[in-house]
């Protein structure tokens, strides 16, 4: 079994950073376009891997396909098999343009942007709104959890980002020290029996320029989702 804590590409360490490196996870039933043989991806996807890869279409058709669909059938990974049911995001899309996509849930106050070349994030109304006042978006202030392939001991809890990438060796994978500087990195705990790290990283989304235009009006017309109290104690 491939280790989801490594790139599914590159097969090197990728802890998740937004806009970066993603997570693909296995229940989703993406199907791995580089993998040997029939598989659904789990794991995390280094960004710039995806960009250079010369799998990337494949992999943007399906996952653009996944946020639009709900609950569908789809073939399983040998002709023998028996189908299997996927769940989709269910979402719309409400922008296109020469280089990205954008979708909005049906159910929530959630975006998602997916670059032509295949990297992704998702957003929440709290971006939208400063999208919409002028201001520079940062990703939710979520705790990751990742496995690190090596212990590098207790002074991992005194490391910034760019330090913490260049150990595991991977900082080239990532964007540029300058881009890395303006990420709201904080150490949350380490457990070193099994090598867990726990870190918030909020990162300034990186919106193309056509994206930014299309969200400040949005923005400006756009209702939250609400529900009834029936609903909401569903």
């Amino acid at each position: 079994m491939p280790d989801i804590n490594r790139c599914q590409i590159c097969g090197e360490a990728a802890p998740p950073i937004e806009g970066q490196c993603g997570e693909i996870i296995g229940y989703r039933l993406l199907r791995d376009p580089w993998s040997d043989s029939p598989s659904f991806l789990d794991g995390n996807l280094h960004f710039s891997c995806l960009e250079e890869s010369g799998e990337r279409e494949q992999f943007h058709a399906e996952f653009v396909h996944l946020a639009q669909v709900g609950h569908e059938e789809i073939p399983g990974l040998e002709p023998s098999h028996p189908p299997l049911t996927r769940m989709g995001l269910s979402m719309v899309p409400v922008f296109s343009g020469d280089e990205c996509d954008i979708f909005q849930s049906q159910r929530a106050d959630r975006w998602l942007l997916v670059r032509k070349t295949g990297p992704w994030f998702g957003f929440g109304l709290p971006q939208l709104r400063v999208i919409g006042s002028g201001g520079i978006p940062f990703s939710d202030a979520e705790v990751n959890r990742y496995r690190l392939p090596v212990d590098l001991g207790d002074e991992v809890g005194t490391y910034g980002l760019s330090e913490l990438l260049e150990s595991l060796g991977v900082a080239h994978r990532y964007a540029d020290a300058a881009e890395l500087a303006r990420v709201e990195y904080g150490f949350r705990d380490y457990y070193a029996p099994k090598q867990l790290i726990d870190y918030v990283a909020m990162v300034p989304l990186p919106l193309p320029e056509e994206a930014r235009t299309f969200l400040a009006a949005h923005a400006k017309t756009y209702t939250p989702v609400t529900f009834d109290e029936d609903e909401e104690d569903v």
